[in-house]
């Protein structure tokens, strides 16, 4: 097969603009046509690319093509997706070479006319001020043609996946622009794969380059932005998401134990997710349940000082384990808010006796219920009314670890009714 017959090929396998905006978009038939066509292409191209050797113009023209099939989306099939792997793992290595012709002839031309202001183009540096003075961020937003590419995140994911660590010194001025493209933009689909473009590439990139070019606090303001976005139906994915990418980047760019790694350690959780998540989204279940999911490894990173915002923290998680009239237990929320709080009772052990009462009063409150209701409550499966009453023996044998005296208001609530707290305490008291 001849060089223009592999380029026509590759031309039909361009994605209609039109699966941009696919969800209102009136001309399916056609649209679903093109999708069957995709396949007899696929299979042309990898026969032709086996029987020709490929300039290193040819070769990203090829991956360009190929990798937007390689990853589930509305224009691809699990056969489309199939092929196009078997195609990819023929550039599962690129050269330097290789993969500077994609990142400039490929990746960045789209992404050209809406320069991000805090970057320099030439060096992938943070500007000190933004580019254009106080209109330039406006200028980013309304000449955004990247969006007219409905593949252009999927080529960047597999440039993200395949830039070996050492080339991207080399390589930054090309690589980081799109993924601030996405991250900064103002809807929040574009977020979400922006925050998981940088999850991607801090699992390769060295601590050096991001530290040198100021971008780690570039990234790193972006991602708290992203803590702000809670209308969006997609706002749950993107705090389960955002948080920790947040915090892998603070736990590389920082030093462990140092003030700045604590610092960006707190205003994770004090100013994102208690003042900003909690504070405005308090009656959005998802957005909460989303937010408490994502808190044990954090909790963790910060150990000892996660014990400034107990006032915050203890009441918040133990909030969803009070049964509210007429209203439906959010088991999910509560398995996950008692993860979260034993990841807290450990954490901060020497405060507990303070909080013991209080805690034990939520725990209490909830097994009534979950005992009470098991006979008429069919908003839960079995499985996870008893992973709900797991956790909460749970939480209550790690109470006891770090404050033995607790063991006193066990035995008591044994006394009390002990058919009904048994299966809570048997055992601990």
């Amino acid at each position: 097969m001849s060089e223009h017959d592999i380029q026509k090929i590759l031309q039909s396998l361009q994605i209609p603009s039109e699966y941009a905006r696919y969800e209102s978009t009136d001309d399916i038939s056609r649209l679903n046509t093109w999708k069957a066509s995709t396949v007899q292409l696929l299979r042309d191209l990898s026969r032709s690319i086996n029987e020709k050797e490929l300039s290193v113009t040819e070769q990203a023209d090829v991956i360009a093509a190929v990798a937007s099939f390689s990853d589930t989306e509305p224009w691809t099939s699990p056969e489309s997706r199939a092929l196009a792997t078997e195609i990819l793992s023929n550039f599962s290595e690129p050269n330097l070479s290789l993969m500077l012709q994609l990142l400039e002839q490929n990746v960045n031309p789209p992404f050209r006319s809406s320069l991000h202001p805090l970057l320099n183009p030439s060096t992938g540096r943070k500007l000190s001020r933004p580019a254009g003075g106080p209109m330039g961020s406006q200028d980013f937003y309304e000449t955004q043609t990247w969006k007219n590419y409905p593949a252009a995140a999927n080529l960047v994911f597999w440039c993200l996946r395949h830039i070996q660590s050492q080339d991207y010194g080399r390589l930054w001025y090309l690589v980081i622009p799109p993924i601030m493209t996405f991250l900064d933009d103002y809807q929040v689909p574009y977020k979400l794969k922006g925050v998981k473009m940088v999850e991607e590439l801090l699992q390769h990139v060295p601590r050096e380059i991001l530290k040198r070019t100021g971008v780690d606090g570039l990234i790193l303001t972006s991602l708290n932005n992203c803590l702000a976005q809670l209308d969006d139906v997609k706002s749950p994915q993107l705090i389960q998401a955002t948080v920790p990418v947040s915090l892998s980047l603070s736990l590389i760019t920082t030093t462990p134990g140092s003030p700045a790694q604590f610092d960006q350690l707190c205003t994770l959780l004090g100013e994102r997710i208690i003042g900003t998540i909690w504070l405005y989204s308090y009656d959005k279940l998802g957005v909460v349940q989303a937010s408490v999911d994502t808190l044990p490894p954090l909790l963790s990173a910060l150990g000892l000082g996660s014990s400034r915002y107990l006032k915050a923290l203890i009441p918040q998680l133990l909030h969803p384990l009070i049964p509210i009239p007429f209203a439906l237990s959010p088991f999910e929320l509560q398995i996950s808010s008692l993860r979260a709080l034993t990841v807290v009772i450990h954490e901060c052990s020497y405060r507990m006796p303070q909080w013991k009462g209080t805690i034990i009063d939520g725990i209490s409150r909830c097994w009534i219920n979950l005992t009470d209701t098991q006979s008429t409550d069919d908003s839960c499966s079995s499985a996870r009314r008893e992973e709900l009453k797991k956790q909460l023996r749970s939480t209550c044998e790690t109470l006891v670890k770090v404050c033995p005296t607790i063991i006193e208001e066990f035995r008591r609530l044994l006394v009390t009714e002990h058919e009904m707290f048994h299966d809570l305490v048997a055992g601990i008291a």
